[in-house]
């Protein structure tokens, strides 16, 4: 029996076969249309398939994206505590999602119901699959016998070494969510480039460079991941891709070009991340160097 739960969120796009190996569970946010339908942002896509989602949003549709409610919160930490279990919670990045903060009143207001458990929030300072990867190595480390707190320690002092490297079709999605910090030239001239985005010491997606071309940001972004992992062959690789398979599979091609011993799997970019990213969207989630070391290289 596991001596903690550990619980993410929907931005974390841990896929239905690692959730179910690791015993992660997440938190629900909510998606829906500007003519108001609703959805559970479900990983598993319940109640839209991710096709008709990314293809929704080529024809114009328009999503809005909701963080977790105060009842989602609580009904779920019930159903937790009341098993006697104390809870770890890798939260998305407080910089993208204020969900984190209702989280906090949540934990909060259950103390008095559950004076003998633990509830611990941590602000990932991550979204997407890189927030899941921190998910993934709390479970492990839990069935290797640690300690709630040596897991909040850990996750604490790594958790800026987890990179992500993405590109997009376009940042009108990121742009018109406020979801990405670049200069005002940087999206003077994006006619024919596409913009590669890393994620920032902040828990931000920050445009660092353009390139010329679909297949040459593929290229650019195989780079960036050879020069900043760490121990390749001691871990999974994860791009996630917004319904664009065959160009995931070119990406993954490039990378284990420059990294032959690198072990990849692919996902599908979930609807929360989605709706601010945009069909298209590719994103390489691995450990690396400390993220600091990239952003100093690009001032």
């Amino acid at each position: 029996m596991a001596s903690f739960h550990v619980l993410t969120d929907s931005t974390s796009d841990i896929p239905a076969e690692i959730r179910q190996q690791y015993g992660i569970n997440y938190f629900p946010m909510e998606f829906s249309t500007t003519e108001g339908k609703s959805y559970i942002a479900s990983l598993d896509w319940a109640q839209i398939g991710s096709h008709d989602f990314y293809d929704s949003m080529r024809n114009g549709t328009r999503y809005k994206t909701a963080q977790v409610s105060i009842n989602t919160y609580a009904e779920i930490l019930r159903e937790h505590l009341s098993l006697g279990k104390d809870v770890i919670y890798i939260a998305c990045s407080s910089a993208l999602s204020s969900s984190i903060k209702t989280a906090f009143v949540v934990r909060d207001e259950l103390r008095s119901e559950f004076p003998d458990r633990k509830v611990i929030c941590i602000d990932s300072l991550l979204s997407g699959m890189a927030q899941g990867m921190l998910a993934i190595k709390c479970a492990e480390m839990r069935d290797e016998g640690k300690t709630i707190e040596e897991c909040e320690s850990w996750i604490e002092e790594h958790k800026l070494f987890y990179n992500q490297c993405s590109t997009t079709e376009t940042l009108s999605y990121l742009k018109e969510a406020g979801r990405v910090t670049a200069s005002s030239a940087f999206f003077g001239n994006l006619f024919a480039v596409k913009p590669i985005i890393i994620s920032d010491t902040k828990g931000q997606n920050l445009a660092i460079r353009k390139v010329k071309g679909r297949r040459s940001s593929f290229t650019e972004i195989a780079t960036q991941v050879s020069e900043f992992i760490v121990q390749p062959d001691k871990q999974t690789i994860w791009i996630g891709h917004a319904d664009c398979k065959s160009d995931a599979d070119a990406l993954e091609n490039e990378i284990k070009a420059k990294i032959p011993d690198a072990k990849v799997k692919q996902y599908v970019i979930g609807p929360i991340v989605g709706v601010s990213v945009g069909p298209g969207t590719l994103i390489v989630n691995y450990r690396g160097r400390h993220k600091n070391e990239q952003i100093n290289l690009q001032s």
